[in-house]
């Protein structure tokens, strides 16, 4: 990111000012990188929340109360990721109850990192559930085998 600033700071103020669309190119580069860097975050967050449900599912014991556990894990995941979600709404509506500039873009980053977290959360849960389902249905398959 600071190799955006670094371009900035090369291009001309009149440039600048007259061709608008230079700076919102700029902008436009540096959301879509930190976008792909939370795309890969949730992605790997994911896969491995996937394989702990695997694993939880391969390794619970005989007998144990699969729709229960699966209930139970499920909603305290879940749980979590709506913290964080009605965190970063809640943050998000302070943003235009402030009075500089400087302070809103403080506020705006506060609701992107809770934001950021609720998604990461919610992959999490997504991965673990996912996971689980497919070790009962390993399980179960291997049963009849």
């Amino acid at each position: 990111m600071p190799e955006h600033d670094d371009i900035s700071s090369e291009i001309p103020p009149f440039v600048k000012k007259y061709i608008p669309g230079v700076m919102r190119g700029l902008s436009w580069a540096k959301y879509s990188e930190e976008k792909s860097k939370g795309t890969a975050m949730k992605s790997e967050a994911l896969k491995d929340a996937h394989a702990k449900g695997l694993e939880a599912a391969l390794n619970a014991p005989q007998g144990s109360d699969m729709d229960r556990i699966l209930k139970e894990t499920s909603e305290e995941l879940w749980s979590q990721a709506n913290e964080f979600t009605e965190e970063a709404k809640k943050i998000s509506m302070e943003i235009n109850n402030q009075k500089t500039k400087e302070e809103r873009e403080k506020i705006l980053m506060d609701a992107k990192e809770a934001a950021r977290k609720a998604g990461l959360q919610g992959a999490i849960a997504a991965g673990w559930e996912k996971g689980w389902k497919d070790g009962i249905e390993k399980r179960s398959s291997t049963k009849s085998d």
